[in-house]
């Protein structure tokens, strides 16, 4: 039984990656899976070293098999989009897991083609390749790019400094350097080296020396930032987030009242407190799903029903009453009057406190399969699975859109919109002081679902240094500083508010701000060079 073991952990031992990709993010609320951002440095080594030396199709079969694993026990969480139909967790699952290996296989794949041309190149070109691949999965109208390798590291402040001026991409492309680099160093040892010293000197071990040396300078240079950008304690705006728990999917309509009053008796309940006099409410995504905008502008009475009428009513009637804008979720309509048609949009609205309606955002980014199908005219047969599953049918935004109160302007991100870079970083050029991220992650029902999600906040404060405010209806609820540095929260599933005071003396221009994706483009640009080079090789080698 020894010797079998053996044998199979010295045959495949790549699929060690694939438990280290689980440790390497969030996953359960347990104190001995927290090392996350640690092992996220080596969890690609195994599987690094054993394609090193093997053919394509073996390159193909255990970059899949150590994927598979790994993206299975990493996000098997999102298959909770599905379980309320018996057999939808493994239907979600079923299609899910082995697209976002293929991605990854992608990306093994070209990075092997391309090293194997150039070796002295390989820990670029892996860095680089996936680089690229992350770039494609943030296109097109299924992009999902929220399983970047670099949002592993939200917890390591110091290091992730570096977005200021990469990015995610480059904290991505660091990561993976890294891994490729202690890969290489390993291979050299493994190959026969006579000491580590032997090892140390040879190009892979320089390598994987300049790769811990980039990532200590990195990181002292993020610890001597942080330490001379120390957190004020002055408030210019005070935000307060309601974290209520309610469930949405339970009956909206016979419980929507008995919704309103939780969220009012937690907005009531700071309020009371002679010290919280908060300049803005937020409630989450997920807090009034009505027709508030719409409404308010006049909308086709023929849509409402007289329980909306009141309820909405109600909404306004309590913002007057406490004298403070609210900020919170709605389902917004767009009207086509030409042919009498009316949609749905996922918005958010900002209520005056007058209790007037100042503005809405209807959400750009909506969650494939979700929130919408947009190829439902070729393949309406998904369309109507993804309505069993209870998935929605809206129509997306065209546009960002920026709110004001007190003088001060803020982008609003529904949902899962805090892992689009690009529009974070347009509402920054826009002129935003701060973002407002409402969101509804208790669907997931998992710690791992509401981390992962989150990871992605700490990021677009630091890459363009502005504050980043989180209400999520189940959490996670909190303030962040424009140097990612989270302030007080709510633990998942605590019913309850908090406040945040929002110092925006803090907040800074930062070179990402300025410039954007240049990294990005670079990265793309030297694979795109690299590509050529090695396929004027390859041609040449089959030319014998």
């Amino acid at each position: 039984m020894k010797s079998k073991l053996k044998d199979f952990s010295q045959k495949h031992y790549y699929l060690l990656t694939g438990i280290l990709w689980f440790l390497s993010v969030p996953s359960f609320d347990a104190w001995f899976l927290k090392g996350f951002p640690f092992f996220a440095w080596i969890a690609f080594v195994p599987l690094f070293v054993y394609v090193r030396d093997k053919g394509y199709r073996e390159v193909f079969r255990a970059s899949f098999m150590a994927g598979l694993l790994g993206n299975l026990l990493a996000y098997q969480w999102i298959g909770a989009f599905g379980a309320k139909v018996p057999g939808g967790y493994f239907v979600v699952l079923l299609f899910l897991i082995p697209s976002l290996t293929v991605f990854f296989v992608s990306g093994m794949m070209m990075a092997e083609f391309l090293s194997r041309r150039v070796e002295r190149l390989r820990a670029p070109i892996y860095a680089g390749s996936f680089v690229v691949v992350y770039w494609v999965q943030s296109m097109g109208y299924l992009a999902y790019p929220m399983n970047y390798w670099g949002y592993s590291q939200f917890p390591f402040t110091p290091f992730i400094q570096v977005s200021s001026i990469v990015g995610i991409m480059g904290v991505c492309f660091i990561l993976i350097f890294f891994n490729e680099s202690m890969a290489g160093l390993i291979a050299r040892i493994a190959s026969g080296a006579r000491s580590f010293r032997e090892a140390i000197a040879s190009f892979e071990g320089k390598a994987f020396v300049g790769a811990l040396a980039l990532v200590a300078g990195i990181t002292a240079w993020g610890a001597v930032t942080l330490a001379a950008n120390p957190a004020t304690g002055k408030r210019d705006l005070r935000a307060l987030m309601v974290q209520s728990c309610i469930s949405p999917w339970e009956n909206w309509e016979q419980n929507k009242f008995r919704y309103l009053d939780r969220l009012t008796h937690y907005t009531n309940a700071a309020l009371a407190s002679p010290a919280d006099k908060p300049d803005l409410v937020v409630w989450s995504e997920s807090a009034t799903l009505e027709k508030i905008s719409y409404f308010a502008q006049g909308g086709h009475p023929m849509l409402f029903t007289e329980s909306e009428r009141e309820f909405i009513r109600s909404v306004f009637a309590y913002v007057k009453s406490i004298g403070r804008p609210l900020l919170t979720g709605e389902i917004g309509i767009v009207e086509d009057l030409r042919y009498r048609r009316y949609f749905a949009q996922n918005s958010a609205v900002l209520i005056g406190s007058e209790g007037n309606f100042i503005k809405a955002y209807p959400k750009i980014n909506l969650v494939p399969f979700g929130e919408w199908f947009p190829y439902h005219k070729w393949l309406p047969i998904i369309q109507e699975l993804t309505f069993a599953f209870g998935g929605s049918n809206f129509v997306p935004g065209d546009r960002p859109v920026l709110f004001e109160t007190g003088g001060r302007k803020f982008g609003v991100l529904i949902c899962y919109e805090g892992i689009f870079f690009r529009l974070c970083r347009d509402y920054k050029r826009l002129g935003a002081d701060f973002l407002v991220n409402i969101t509804n992650d208790g669907w997931t029902d998992s710690f791992a679902g509401h981390m992962q999600h989150f990871a992605s906040s700490v990021f677009r404060s630091v890459e363009n240094g502005i504050w980043y405010v989180r209400a999520g209806n189940t959490g996670l609820t909190m303030a962040i500083d424009p140097y990612g540095r989270m302030k007080t929260t709510l633990p998942i599933l605590e019913k309850g508010t908090v406040s945040a005071d929002l110092d925006f003396s803090m907040n800074r221009t930062t070179v990402y701000a300025r410039i954007g994706d240049v990294f990005l483009y670079l990265v793309v640009a030297f694979i795109a060079a690299v590509g050529a080079f090695a396929l004027n090789a390859w041609r040449r080698e089959r030319r014998g």
